[in-house]
This record gives structure tokens, sequence and C-alpha cells, in this order.
């Protein structure tokens, strides 16, 4: 069976390249208000369809929101949530056709404090979310000066993992492969490097994942980035890059939290589950704040057996 399953992944692969090249060289082509309206028709159009993401994203948004939304509200934010998921992914396209001239003219930092502070020559963990276009973030920044890196999973296909290496890379941004990143990220912050984590997904806890409160629901998430900032006192900022009018993108710097001094003589289990219930929170404040940017139709919340949970908790 196994290696059936492999023959099948082997024969498959050039028509994953051929099509993943196809929309490459198209999609870049597009006006930027067709890009929109297809990302916005694609949410619409889903909703009549009978699709997991429809399912489980509807099951999350009972979970978290219960009766203090009503059944329209919750189709039309799974509907927008779908459409900017939609239009983050075209846009990981159609932004590598001149990514310097069409970030500077569709994407913009929010003027604050903290967006002054971030771009300080300083190490910086950045934290964000699947919401908005968490991928054009790391590019926005590296493209305005910041010494910044993304951590990121390694795509099977080894010719579109390139690929999509080398577009990410194109504004200075610098991509580090998940898998081994610990020893290359403590270096980064040694040299006032930045390096940033999308932080909502569920890690379950034989992968290392520690329990918090998510969205007021118990899911095991990674503590690797309060570790990080605890054991090398770097400075955690939080980040979203949301959609607005004309195709357009704003990035907010929303919060910074500044890890205690490392002590040895302390535990560090207790210190690492307090930052990282910060960060949670941080980041769950901003879903609430703007519930139709996020990605709801992934499984956040994962039982385990043995386990007790709320009544509110989805199966799915």
């Amino acid at each position: 069976m196994a290696r059936w399953k492999h023959i099948r992944r082997k024969l498959r692969r050039p028509f994953e390249t051929g099509g993943f090249l196809l929309i490459k060289s198209l999609i870049p082509l597009l006006p930027r208000g067709a890009v929109v309206g297809l990302a916005r028709f694609a949410g619409r159009i889903a909703l009549f369809f009978p699709l997991r993401e429809k399912r489980i994203g509807l099951k999350n948004l009972d979970a978290v929101f219960g009766a203090t939304k009503t059944d329209a509200e919750k189709r039309r934010i799974l509907a927008s949530s779908l459409a900017t998921f939609a239009q983050t992914m075209l846009d990981v396209f159609w932004f590598s056709g001149n990514p310097e001239a069409r970030i500077k003219k569709y994407v913009e930092f929010e003027a604050s404090p903290l967006k002054d502070s971030f771009f300080e020559d300083k190490a910086v963990i950045c934290i964000t979310a699947h919401m908005g276009s968490w991928e054009i973030m790391g590019q926005a920044a590296a493209l305005l000066g910041a010494d910044m890196a993304s951590i990121a999973a390694t795509v099977k296909n080894q010719v579109v993992d390139r690929i999509l290496i080398e577009q990410r890379e194109r504004t200075g941004q610098t991509i580090i492969p998940q898998k081994g990143a610990l020893k290359t990220l403590i270096a980064r912050f040694r040299k006032k490097g930045k390096a940033a984590f999308v932080l909502d997904q569920n890690t379950e806890v034989e992968d290392g994942g520690i329990v918090v409160d998510f969205l007021g629901l118990p899911m095991p998430v990674s503590p690797a980035p309060a570790a990080l900032a605890y054991r090398t006192g770097t400075e955690i900022m939080l980040g979203f890059c949301l959609p607005e009018q004309g195709g357009r993108y704003r990035i907010r710097v929303t919060q910074s939290i500044v890890p205690p001094p490392f002590d040895k003589e302390r535990g560090m289990d207790e210190i690492v589950h307090g930052l990282t219930q910060q960060i949670q929170d941080g980041i769950s404040a901003e879903i609430r704040a703007h519930p139709e940017y996020w990605l709801w139709s992934y499984k956040h919340w994962r039982r385990s057996e043995g386990q007790t949970y709320p009544a509110n908790y989805p199966v799915y």
C-alpha cells in the first residue's frame, strides 16, 4: 500500500508542477480588480456546495459564537473568510509579478509607535495568524528595510517548494525551513534579526504543544516562540495584515510583549505557558474584532482520547 501511494504521488507530481507553473504565469497578468472579484465570487459560491471547508467553518463559528450570532451572520462571516483565503492564495502569485511596485502600491503599514518600534534595529519575534494575508507581511516588511525571516513548512513537491521560496524572498525576506530552525533562529536574534511565526494552529501535545485558552476553548499550540523569547530576551510583537477596499492591505502592529529576564533558577514551563497565553489572547482579540478575515475552515480544535471538553467544543 505504501509503495502504491509513493508511485501515485510520483505520477501526479508533473501535473501538480505544470498546474502550478500555469497559474503562476497567468495570475500576475490579471488586473487587481479581477483578482479581488474572483476571490469574492469563490467565497460566495462555496456556500452553495457541501464542501468540507464549509462544514468545518460553521462548526467552528457555532463553537465560538454560539447564539450570540445568527445563522445568517455566521454564513456571511464564513463567506468572507473563504473569499479572504482565496484572495490570499491568489496573491501569492499576483504579487510575484513586479512585487516591489505592487507591494508599494497596495500594502501599507499603519502608522503607530509600535510600528516605529518594530522597524528599529533590534531582534523581534513576530507573531501573526491565518488572518487576512499573512503571506504578504514578511515581504512588505523586508521591502521597507527590516531584516525579516519567516518560518515555513517545506512543500513536498521540490520544484514548487523552490519557486515559492524564490517568490517569498524576492523583496529581501529570508525563508527558514520549519524543521531544524532552532539554531538558525537563535543566531538570527543574536544579530538583531527578526523572524515571523503563524501561531493559530493546533499542535498536538505529543508533538510538543501546550494547552492554552484560544477563543474561549482549550487548544494545544506550539510554545516555541515564547520559549525562544524567554531564553534569548527577544521582544514579541503581534501584527496582522487585513484587506481593505480596492484590493489593498493594511498591516497593523497591535501588541508588544516583553519577556521577563531569563533566570536559570526559575522553572521555564510556567513562564513559557504565561507568554504563550498572552500571545493567544492577542490573536483571539483580533479574530473577535475581525472574524470575517480569519480562516475558520481549518480543524483548529481536535479532541484527544481520555480528555474532557466543554459542551460547545466542536466535533468534526
